[in-house]
């Protein structure tokens, strides 16, 4: 017998199997693809928590020759119920290592060594009767089934299989591997523990919520650790550089690195949640080196120009922001780093032109020859919104679904519907952060914002 919990997912080709597979054990390096026959060998996945296995799932080829198979299977006579599973032994015996009934070999292998079996129906097709033989196949196996109508396309004959499933399994789910979230992936594994495993799962189950609560709690650490890197993200700027082109090679550099830094982090953070190949498309941090910017795509992101103006008006002195705010069509993103690159540069090119260059809000160090960091009140917003609509599309996206995440264009900007108060106690806490760093209580406090964001 298995040492852990494992179950054999069967069916007609094309059907959804492999689905199934890489959703349960949020496995996305399982080969799905719309063409049948794809899954020509069993291959087993675990899912495994901090190095532990919880469960297995198989997948299997599908059902090729149905019909030739429970031929062979009823060729011996008077073969009573409870012999049948010895003759599925010996059909897999018989046949193994030869080129007949490959695929009916490596689906009913698992299930003759003691897999419970999942069996997937489309329900988005009508049920015909060919497919009672695979069920009287399964039967004959006499371990533990539970059925699964994947609604592929829509649940059109769902109530039709449901009726026809019911008198060869006790236990039929409807169940999407592409669209169903964390917590129906908890309630079919339930289920899988009504097939012989009830403990084993539902200590499993109970597990999966745990090590969710940690996985949350992690990202919820790792998005203020990115917000606090860019943040407080500066460069040195060589007096050879600046000789180059000013201020576009900085700038340029300076672009480059807030990407890289940003990438790196979504990419752990998928890493986390066990989306080891999902590409997400999303803009790139964008400052650019003139007066003018995409404005517009800033705030698709951070706050929009009149609601940072409410915050400067609802803040005022306590904050000392009153003079960011109210740069008007001025680029605020622009004004920022040309601050910090000019800062950075007075003690070449003097104090008297720098005065003339920067805005009496934006501050400068003489001393230091550094472009950055980014003072623009909104980059604390921006960063922290794109974090968010990336975090919360990753954790509803299931791991059957390898298409790329589309984040150009935000659904909703999750900053602007934030009230006025929220914003302005994000902006403190950010201001906070940039000073403190990750050790100061502004981080924690941004960390438990983000985890209640996340649930």
């Amino acid at each position: 017998m298995p040492d852990i919990p494992l179950f054999a997912v069967v069916g007609h080709p094309n059907k959804g199997k492999s689905s199934v597979v890489a959703a349960l054990t949020q496995d996305d390096s399982v080969v799905i693809s719309p063409l049948s026959g794809t899954t020509r060998q069993s291959q087993r996945f675990r899912l495994e928590l901090d190095g532990r296995p919880v469960f297995e799932l198989v997948d299997t080829p599908g059902f090729q020759r149905a019909d030739a198979c429970l031929t062979w299977l009823r060729q011996q006579p008077d073969l009573n119920a409870g012999q049948r599973p010895a003759r599925i032994r010996a059909f897999v015996d018989t046949f193994t290592g030869t080129d007949r009934f490959v695929d009916e070999v490596e689906l009913l292998r698992p299930i003759s060594e003691g897999a419970s079996i999942v069996y997937v129906v489309d329900g988005s097709l009508p049920y015909s009767a060919e497919y009672e033989t695979e069920m009287e196949i399964l039967r004959w196996t006499a371990q533990p089934r539970l059925a699964i109508i994947n609604p592929i396309e829509d649940d059109t004959f769902v109530d039709e299989w449901q009726r026809a499933l019911s008198q060869y399994f006790s236990l039929v789910r409807i169940f999407d591997p592409i669209k169903a979230g964390f917590e129906q992936h908890l309630r079919l594994l339930r289920t899988f523990g009504e097939l012989g495993n009830t403990g084993e799962l539902d200590h499993a189950v109970q597990e999966l919520d745990r090590y969710r609560q940690l996985q949350l709690r992690q990202a919820s650490k790792m998005i203020v650790e990115r917000l606090y890197h860019l943040l407080s993200f500066h460069i040195n700027v060589s007096e050879g550089l600046l000789a180059k082109a000013l201020p576009r090679a900085p700038v340029e550099t300076f672009n480059h690195e807030l990407n890289r830094i940003e990438l790196e982090s979504r990419e752990a953070l998928q890493h986390l949640f066990l989306h080891r190949h999902l590409h997400a498309n999303m803009q790139r941090l964008q400052l650019l080196d003139s007066d003018l910017m995409d404005q517009e795509q800033w705030y698709l992101w951070g706050l929009g120009r009149s609601q940072l103006a409410l915050i400067s008006a609802t803040a005022g002195a306590t904050l000392g922001l009153g003079a960011d705010l109210a740069t008007g069509g001025h680029s605020l993103l622009m004004g920022s780093i040309g601050g910090g690159l000019l800062g950075g540069l007075s003690g070449w090119l003097g104090s008297d032109w720098l005065h003339q260059k920067l805005p009496d809000w934006l501050p400068y160090h003489q001393k230091h020859k550094q472009l950055g960091p980014v003072r623009d009140p909104n980059f604390g917003f921006v960063i922290l919104g794109r974090a968010l609509q990336h975090a919360k599309a990753m954790l509803s996206r299931s791991h059957a679904d390898q298409h790329a995440l589309q984040l150009d264009t935000p659904q909703a900007n999750p900053m602007q519907q934030l009230s006025r108060k929220q914003q302005v106690q994000l902006l403190k806490w950010f201001l906070q952060l940039r000073k403190n760093g990750l050790q100061g209580a502004a981080a924690g406090h941004l960390e438990e914002w983000v985890l209640s964001q996340l649930y």
